[in-house]
C-alpha cells in the first residue's frame, strides 16, 4: 500500500514542482535553494552505530536504529514495524492539506524504510522518552527525508523530546510523521532545535486525535538557519484538548516558520495556540495559525496568541492568525501584536541602578519565558531556559 502512495506523491511533485510564493503558505518563504539539494544516498549501514541508553530511541539518516531497542527501557512496551508491512488505510491515511504541498510529496516519494512504533494499550510511562535523530553524510547540500508514525494506544500516557544531532555538512532535513493519539490518552511531544549549520530542516507533522485525548507540542527553535514547520491536528472526537507552544530565536538572516491548522471535527474539544518570536539582525518569522470549527462542533473553545519581539530594523516577523466557524455555540479568538522592546520599561530598570544591556537583556528573557512556562515537559523548559540565556548574550 505504501508503495502506491509514494508512486503518486512522485507524480505530483514531478508536475508542481517546487512551492512558489504565489501559495498561500509559501507567500513569505522562499524555497530557491532547495535546488541545490539532491537525494542522500547514505545508509544506516554505512554509518557506525550510536551508543545508546535505556530512555532513547535512536534514528540514523530518518532510519530507525533497530539496535537502540535493545537497550530501551520499555521495549517491552512496544511494537514496531515496517511501513511496508502496513495494510491499514487508517494507519497510513495523513492531512488531505499535506498532500497538496509539493515538499510533502517529494518527502513521501523519497523515504526509505519508515518505521511504525506502537505504544501498547495503557502504557504509562512517566519516564520522558528520548527520541535522537542523527544524521551524516560525506557530502555537502544532501536531502534526507523520512517518514515514520507514532502510535499511542487507548490509556496510555507517552512523553517524548525530539533532538536532531547533525555534523557540520549543509544539508535538507525533509522530515514526515504521523502521530495517532487513541482514546483517553495523554501525549506530550517536546522538540528542541540548537543548530548553528546551514542545515535547511522542513517537517510535516500531522496528529490523528480521538475521544479524550490531552495532547501538549512544545517546540525551542534557536538559531536555526531555515526552520519551516507544519502541523496539522484532527479533533476527531469529544473531549480532546490539544495545546500548541513554540519559542523561535533568530538571528542573522535566519528563517523561522510556523504553519498550524486545528480541524475541530467534533463537540466540548479546547485547543490552544501560543507562538513567540524573538529576533534580530535580518532574520524573518512567519506564523500561519488557522482554526476551523467544523458544523456541529459545538462547545468548542479555542484560542491563538502571536507575539513577536523585532531588536533589530531589519527584523521581519509576518503574522496570520485565522478562524474558520461553521458552528454557532463556540468560544473562539486569536490575537498578533509585533514590536520593539519598551523603552518604558528600559527606563524603569535603569532608574533603579540595571545597565541598559542588562535591561534589555531582562525584558527580552521575561518576553520568551512567558510560552517557556507554558510548556508541559519540565525538563523541556530546561533546556529552553539554558538555550535562551546562551542565545541572549551570544
Amino acid at each position: 500500500m505504501i508503495d502506491s502512495i509514494k508512486k503518486n506523491s512522485l507524480e505530483f511533485f514531478n508536475t508542481n514542482g517546487l512551492p512558489n510564493k504565489k501559495l498561500e503558505n509559501w507567500k513569505f518563504t522562499s524555497s530557491k535553494n532547495f535546488k541545490n539539494f539532491s537525494k542522500s544516498s547514505s545508509s544506516i549501514n554505512e554509518i557506525q552505530k550510536i551508543k545508546s541508553d535505556e530512555l532513547s530511541i535512536v534514528f540514523v539518516n530518518g532510519t530507525l536504529d533497530k539496535d537502540s531497542l535493545k537497550s530501551f527501557k520499555y521495549s517491552h512496551l512496544l511494537e514496531v514495524k515496517n511501513l511496508n508491512e502496513l495494510n491499514s488505510k487508517k494507519l497510513l491515511h495523513c492531512s488531505k492539506n499535506f498532500f497538496n504541498e509539493t515538499m510533502f510529496n517529494l518527502g513521501m516519494s523519497e523515504f526509505e524504510n519508515g518505521s511504525y512504533l506502537s505504544f501498547k494499550n495503557n502504557s504509562v510511562i512517566k519516564d520522558v522518552i528520548n527520541i535522537k535523530n542523527y544524521f551524516f553524510e560525506n557530502e555537502e547540500n544532501k536531502r534526507i527525508s523520512s517518514f515514520n508514525i507514532f502510535h499511542i494506544n487507548e490509556g496510555s500516557e507517552i512523553s517524548i523530546i525530539e533532538e536532531d544531532i547533525k555534523e557540520n555538512h549543509s544539508i535538507f532535513n525533509l522530515k514526515l510523521n504521523k502521530f495517532i493519539c487513541e482514546n483517553s490518552s495523554i501525549f506530550k511531544y517536546g522538540k528542541s532545535f540548537n543548530d548553528d549549520s546551514q542545515t535547511h530542516s522542513l517537517s510535516y507533522n500531522y496528529y490523528q486525535i480521538e475521544k479524550d485525548v490531552a495532547l501538549s507540542v512544545d517546540s525551542m527553535v534557536k538559531s536555526s538557519f531555515f526552520n519551516k514547520e507544519f502541523i496539522e491536528v484532527d479533533l476527531n472526537n469529544i473531549g480532546s484538548d490539544a495545546k500548541i507552544n513554540i519559542l523561535n530565536l533568530g538571528k542573522k538572516e535566519q528563517h523561522l516558520d510556523n504553519n498550524i491548522l486545528i480541524n475541530h471535527n467534533a463537540e466540548h474539544c479546547t485547543s490552544f495556540q501560543h507562538v513567540r518570536n524573538v529576533l534580530n539582525h535580518k532574520s524573518t518569522a512567519v506564523f500561519n495559525g488557522k482554526v476551523i470549527v467544523a458544523e456541529g462542533a459545538q462547545q468548542t473553545d479555542s484560542n491563538q496568541s502571536n507575539k513577536n519581539l523585532l531588536l533589530s530594523l531589519e527584523s521581519n516577523a509576518f503574522s496570520n492568525p485565522q478562524l474558520e466557524i461553521y458552528a454557532d455555540d463556540v468560544s473562539c479568538g486569536h490575537g498578533s501584536t509585533t514590536g520593539a522592546l519598551d523603552e518604558n520599561s528600559i527606563f524603569y530598570l535603569r532608574a533603579r541602578g540595571i545597565n541598559y544591556s542588562s535591561a534589555q537583556k531582562i525584558l527580552i528573557k521575561a518576553f520568551a519565558k512567558e510560552v517557556i512556562d507554558d510548556f508541559s515537559l519540565s525538563s523541556l523548559q530546561d533546556i529552553s531556559e539554558i538555550a535562551l540565556d546562551s542565545w541572549i548574550d551570544g
